[in-house]
């Protein structure tokens, strides 16, 4: 259900981005795929898609005071074929088949001491219905800065301003193993309350809001909700082991 690759607590100063040749390769037997996978999500009746350009993970290092990612192009039809219709083409081609897109998901704690994620759509082409934060991916128009794609994310999905954040920090980086998607994940402050921000969700991709009390025994209650998506569970455990401590963090791991 879900990997973590590695995890911290980096500031904005603490994360290097840059820029690198692609190694993504599709074979013609995987294009073929690609090109079904596309027509039939557009056939399919109240489904929104754009191929949009996306931000593909190549590689990354970590220390517990740095995050460096390395970065190529790819683009949202190629996410859709590889990752989230087909993961399996990795076991026959490898993983540099998949277009392995960054996403950027945040844990929002409200002022008044709620952790908020969204019920997605049933619109959606992934995870319809589903508890997950309110996120998206990094995009080539985010100039390499993560920090401001959760902030356009939340104001696309929140109508957040710069007022509505008081503080960001990336707490690691995760792999939904269903899509083999790599994930980072950050935990976000607002001086909002839940209600407030309950009142601001906008409803192309969250028909409401959840959220659960930010304490220890609420986090290890709601990550059995089989609606909480991977991601969401990563979120929500990510933020207890910043909060809550390693050894909170390590036990709920191996339970």
């Amino acid at each position: 259900m879900l990997r973590f690759h590695d995890v911290g607590d980096w500031g904005s100063e603490a994360i290097q981005v840059r820029w690198a040749a692609s190694s993504h390769v599709v074979p013609p037997e995987a294009a073929a795929l690609i090109e079904e996978a596309w027509r039939e999500a557009m056939e399919r009746p109240g489904v929104k898609l754009f191929d949009g350009p996306m931000c593909r993970m190549e590689s990354w290092a970590a220390t517990p005071d740095r995050l460096e990612l390395v970065l190529s192009l790819t683009s949202y039809k190629l996410f859709l074929g590889t990752n989230l219709t087909h993961p399996e083409l990795a076991e026959q081609f490898g993983r540099q088949v998949l277009a392995n897109p960054i996403g950027v998901s945040p844990a929002l704690e409200s002022a008044d001491g709620y952790l908020l994620l969204g019920r997605r759509n049933s619109s959606l082409a992934y995870y319809p219905g589903g508890v997950h934060p309110f996120a998206g991916a990094l995009e080539p128009r985010d100039g390499l800065d993560l920090f401001g794609a959760v902030r356009r994310e939340l104001a696309e999905e929140l109508s957040f301003g710069d007022a509505d954040v008081s503080e960001i920090r990336c707490t690691g980086i995760v792999e939904d193993v269903g899509l083999r998607q790599p994930e980072v994940i950050f935990r976000v402050h607002s001086p909002l309350t839940r209600d407030q921000i309950y009142g601001q969700v906008k409803r192309d991709e969250h028909h409401e809001g959840w959220a659960i009390p930010a304490t220890s025994e609420a986090i290890e209650s709601a990550v059995r909700d089989p609606a909480l998506t991977p991601v969401a569970v990563a979120a929500l455990v990510l933020w207890g082991r910043v909060r809550l401590g390693d050894e909170w963090f390590n036990s709920l791991r191996m339970r």
